[in-house]
């Protein structure tokens, strides 16, 4: 049987596209002899996470990888802290990566390349920043009647140097037209790195509960700290310091106080990044009285939807030792509701 030739054009087209597909996608080759395709989304440590059609974002050891090759144009930094942007690598001599960029062409050792596609605080220029802001609303009519509003919020930036986040809650409700909670929380805190896992920070709160009988409690106090983790999937914080307490009260007696400090931040993402599991807590336990001892807590779960939106199911619980004459102490509230990260 004879196969009819393609129109002239047809032949050349087809190549052209076939050509321009397989050379659309930076290529790694690992020790074993595995061959991945896709977008080189970053490189720290020992870690190479490549973009792929067929699994997702694949994560890679570095010293696993024998080659790369890269399409598109990335950003490169060495341990010596060279940058170099709009960089394209490609297979070299064993154990080094052919660097191209604007300034020209040269093997690097694999083990030099500290980044790729760093973020500003591990390439030492800029400033990143994030947020989230949750709502939780009801408003119910018939035979009951009852009105709930709750919101925080969160927005944290971080450069090479410095941390900083500022947070706020805000708790309303009523019942039949009386209301049953009146509550805000304000809280800052200032991170200089001594390194990149241990920091000196400052921080201040500002809290008014009036079912409570807080006016208006004020924290500010310093310390030492440690990130023990922070990579996409895991961060995790911890901080100890001195604070100073001041609390007015509307009916009990206002307090004082020196008190030791502490907090964690941790945050963990599970079944391949579809929920995020976090929790915050705040500590201050007085230096003068031992009955004197508030723990804040915030434990949770958020599910990303779309376009940044997200469900969340969260326990607040906030406990002290010594309430005010008549007053719980524990208080908690578990909220259901939909927010938005950025």
């Amino acid at each position: 049987m004879r196969l009819r030739r393609l129109p002239h054009c047809l032949s050349i087209l087809i190549p052209a596209l076939l050509g321009a597909t397989s050379a659309s996608a930076d290529e790694v080759l690992l020790a074993n002899g595995d061959r991945l395709s896709g977008r080189i989304v970053s490189k720290a440590d020992n870690e190479l996470i490549i973009a792929t059609e067929y699994a997702g974002e694949v994560k890679l050891r570095w010293d696993q990888v024998t080659s790369v090759r890269t399409d598109e144009a990335l950003t490169v930094m060495t341990r010596d802290g060279d940058l170099l942007n709009k960089a394209q690598l490609s297979p070299s001599a064993p154990d080094k990566v052919e660097v191209s960029s604007a300034t020209g062409s040269a093997p690097v050792a694999r083990d030099d390349i500290a980044y790729i596609n760093p973020t500003p605080e591990q390439s030492g220029n800029g400033v990143s920043y994030n947020g989230r802001v949750n709502l939780s609303a009801a408003m119910v009519r018939g035979n009951s009647e009852n009105d709930r509003v709750y919101g925080d919020a969160g927005l944290n930036a971080r450069a090479k140097g410095y941390a900083w986040g500022l947070g706020m809650k805000v708790d309303r409700r009523k019942d039949r037209g009386v209301r049953t909670a009146q509550q805000w929380l304000f809280d800052g805190n200032y991170d200089h790195f001594v390194d990149d896992d241990n920091f000196i920070y400052a921080r201040l709160s500002l809290e008014q509960d009036k079912f409570k009988d807080i006016q208006l409690r004020t924290t500010t106090g310093a310390g030492y700290g440690w990130q023990l983790y922070n990579d996409d999937t895991t961060r995790l914080s911890l901080r100890a310091g001195l604070d100073h307490v001041n609390l007015d009260r509307d009916v009990g007696m206002d307090e004082d106080y020196p008190a030791a400090g502490w907090g964690v931040r941790a945050s963990h993402w599970v079944f391949n990044r579809r929920a995020e599991l976090f929790h915050d807590q705040d500590g201050f336990w007085s230096l003068s009285d031992d009955d004197f001892l508030t723990i804040r807590t915030k434990t949770g779960v958020r599910l990303p939807i779309a376009g940044g939106i997200t469900a969340s199911a969260q326990l607040n619980a906030d406990w002290e030792r010594t309430p005010a004459p008549g007053r719980k102490a524990t208080d908690s509230t578990l909220l259901l509701g939909l927010g938005y990260v950025w």
